[in-house]
Parts: C-alpha cells; sequence; structure tokens
C-alpha cells in the first residue's frame, strides 16, 4: 500500500488562493450563458419564421380572393360565409403578430447606442399613446430630473420595444380614466426611470408571471410585450422590475448604468 500524500499545507495569501466568484462576475457569467441560448434560440426562430410565413401569406392571399368572390355566393349562405372568412382573416392576422414579436424577441437586430436624454425619449414615446390616453381620459403625468445623466441607448429598440410597450401595457390596465406617472431619477450608479399607473395592479398569483414568455391576462395579448421589454433593458446592462400594489395599481421599474459617453450633445 503506497503512502499517502502529505496534505498540502495551508497559505492564507490571497495571490495564492482561488477566490470566490463575486457577484458582479456571477452576473456576467449569466448573462453570457443567456446571450449564447437567446443565439441559438434565435437561429431556430428565423428558421421557422422562414417556413411558417410563407404559408401565412399564402392563406392571406388566396383569403382576399374569396372575399372578393362573396358578391357571387348565394345571398341566403353569404352572412354566414363572410363571418367565417372574417374569423379566419382575423387569426392569420394574429398569428403574424405572433411571429413578428416572437422574431424580434428571440433575435434581436444590433444595437446602434446613442448618448440619450431618457427624458426625452419618454417625452418623445408619450405622444404616441397620446390621442388614445385622451379618448379615455388619462391624464400622463411627467416627473422628471432635471439635467439628467445621459445615457447609452438604441433609441428605436428602447423607445419601441421597452417603452412603448410599457405606457401599453399601463394605459390597457386603466382602461378608463386615470393616471399614469412617468418619474425620472438619477442615482450614484443608475438612471432610474418608473412607470406607474393607479389601476387595479397586478394579482397576486400573476406577480411571478408577468415576464415569462407567452403569459397574458389580456383577451388577446400575445404575452410578448414584457419579456421583450425586459430583454431589451438588460441587453443594455440595465434591469426591469416589478413594483405591484394589488388593488391600487402597479410600477414597473428600469434601472439603467451610467456609462461612459464619449460624446453628449443636447
Amino acid at each position: 500500500m503506497s503512502a499517502m500524500a502529505d496534505p498540502e499545507p495551508f497559505d492564507p495569501s490571497p495571490r495564492k488562493r482561488a477566490l470566490p466568484r463575486n457577484k458582479k462576475q456571477a452576473e456576467i457569467e449569466a448573462r453570457e450563458e443567456a446571450a449564447s441560448r437567446m443565439a441559438y434560440i434565435g437561429t431556430l426562430a428565423s428558421g421557422l419564421a422562414h417556413e411558417i410565413r410563407s404559408p401565412l401569406n399564402a392563406m392571406k392571399l388566396n383569403l382576399g380572393l374569396l372575399l372578393e368572390m362573396l358578391p357571387h355566393v348565394e345571398e341566403g349562405k353569404r352572412a354566414e360565409f363572410e363571418r367565417s372568412l372574417r374569423l379566419i382573416d382575423r387569426e392569420t392576422d394574429g398569428l403574424q403578430e405572433l411571429l413578428t414579436e416572437f422574431l424580434a424577441f428571440a433575435r434581436p437586430p444590433r444595437m446602434q447606442m446613442l448618448a440619450t436624454d431618457i427624458n426625452d425619449l419618454v417625452s418623445q414615446t408619450v405622444e404616441l399613446v397620446a390621442p388614445e390616453c385622451r379618448l379615455k381620459h388619462i391624464e400622463v403625468v411627467k416627473d422628471f430630473q432635471k439635467d439628467i445623466y445621459p445615457v447609452a441607448l438604441d433609441q428605436h429598440q428602447f423607445g419601441r420595444g421597452v417603452l412603448l410597450n410599457l405606457l401599453t401595457n399601463a394605459r390597457e390596465q386603466l382602461k378608463e380614466h386615470g393616471t399614469i406617472t412617468l418619474r425620472t431619477r438619477e442615482t450614484a450608479e443608475h438612471v432610474e426611470l418608473r412607470v406607474e399607473d393607479n389601476g387595479g395592479g397586478v394579482k397576486p398569483e400573476d406577480e411571478g408571471k408577468v415576464f415569462d414568455l407567452f403569459f397574458s391576462t389580456k383577451d388577446h395579448g400575445t404575452g410578448l410585450g414584457l419579456p421583450i421589454a425586459r430583454r431589451i433593458v438588460q441587453e443594455h446592462g440595465g434591469e426591469l422590475a416589478l413594483e405591484n400594489h394589488p388593488g391600487k395599481g402597479a410600477t414597473f421599474v428600469i434601472r439603467l448604468p451610467k456609462s461612459k459617453i464619449l460624446e453628449y450633445k443636447k
């Protein structure tokens, strides 16, 4: 029997000991792993989208032809025939929308980062929902910190994929009459945006699901709006979280890191 080797003497020197991973390292590794998974999903999604879009386009084309033939259908059956065609047409549109949104989640375009005054970007995005808000008597309040630190953003992706999603979600939660409040604040390390509504909030049992793919409480929702918003925020090195107040309203909080801005012009 061979003799056991003497154990290596303990050396407390930090240069010779393997240091445990800190929280930042773990977060970086987790993001890299998530990015790798998303790249794979994106490749699969692109191929699947190509296979699905061709028959969908063919269906839409033939539906259009059938609708043009409606005047030649026997009058007693025409109304029922038209209802069926309209239903198929609506469901086909829904599938195309779902496919487009899933591709936006799975295979996003390359980001074009620019130094951005988030107050300006939020104000521009609010204009897109303003007509519907006025129609439903929803007040939009802007509580902005002046001269806020500029953040590096892809203005199109962040404006449409994040801000517009959150504003639309808040407007739909309010139905009619209510208030959406937008607040920006600057901390030592982050620029923070809060999108608040005074609707009914999220049901407690649904709080942990709002960012899940395909989860939706809306009749015709795709369940992709909030997952897309969170993914885009994460791609910017930030975080998106829900602060829920059941019966009183919900707040979505975006925290973006202060990045080195090479050039910034007001």
